[in-house]
């Protein structure tokens, strides 16, 4: 809930754009604080997987690090289409109206990022399925690191061009919940609970109450704790944090 700035109690219009703006930048706050938890993840998740590739894997884990690549590459799939098909149009929209060229071509810019990236990401995905049949994890550790390389300069150029007072430049407080909306329920649709517990077990506790304080009892109680968890366990060897603060 917001309030009016102090002093501005009787100014009427003027009064109401105060709380229109502080709305806006609050939302814009909230937007790129859960981007950064997102693309907190995928480091941490892609960083796994480069280290525990490394490294001689028990032919007993073969099964569970596959799955683990897995549930990674979805998440980036999930999430890199989100921005394509979201994010990104709204971004170039709202570029064009505050006369802000250069995020328009930041996006594109990233844009070009992806396509680039599903060359390396393709060839990661060949890589865990080869390991899965019985391969060398070197070529997981390979693929995995180019992937690495090209991702993770991705990821820190979007944080610093989207950073909160970036993003109030381009968006009205309308279109970033309406652009929450929708990549909610596209991750839902695309990534389901394959991604969410992979993203869950990638946060702290305190990253985890914050992404996802507002998701209702019965998912955080029944569904994710008692019945999604059971298909990561296998994965829980590789995760960030092995519990479930929800």
């Amino acid at each position: 809930m917001f309030t009016i700035l102090p002093g501005r109690r009787d100014r009427g219009r003027d009064a109401a754009a105060d709380v229109a703006r502080l709305t806006a930048e609050r939302a814009t706050v909230l937007m790129a604080h859960a981007v950064n938890r997102i693309h907190t993840a995928l480091r941490r998740s892609l960083d796994t997987i480069v280290r525990v590739s490394a490294g001689p894997v028990p032919e007993s884990d073969r099964n569970d690090l596959a799955d683990f690549c897995g549930r990674f590459t979805r998440f980036l799939h999930v999430h890199h289409d989100g921005e394509e098909t979201i994010v990104f149009p709204k971004l170039t929209e709202g570029a064009a109206r505050a006369a802000l060229p250069a995020y328009a071509s930041d996006v594109t810019g990233w844009r070009a990022d992806h396509t680039k990236l599903l060359g390396h990401l393709g060839a990661f995905e060949t890589a865990a399925a080869q390991f899965r049949a019985g391969g060398s994890p070197e070529t997981l550790r390979q693929t995995a690191g180019d992937v690495r390389d090209t991702l993770f300069p991705h990821l820190a150029a979007e944080e610093l061009a989207l950073d909160p007072a970036g993003l109030a430049k381009l968006l009205r407080a309308d279109e970033v919940a309406a652009i929450e909306l929708a990549s909610s329920q596209h991750g839902q649709r695309v990534g389901g609970p394959w991604v969410l517990m992979l993203l869950i077990h990638a946060l702290t506790d305190d990253e985890q109450k914050a992404h996802f304080g507002a998701m209702p009892w019965f998912v955080r109680k029944l569904l994710v704790k008692r019945i999604w968890a059971r298909s990561f366990r296998g994965c829980l060897k590789y995760a960030h944090n092995a519990s479930i603060a929800l």
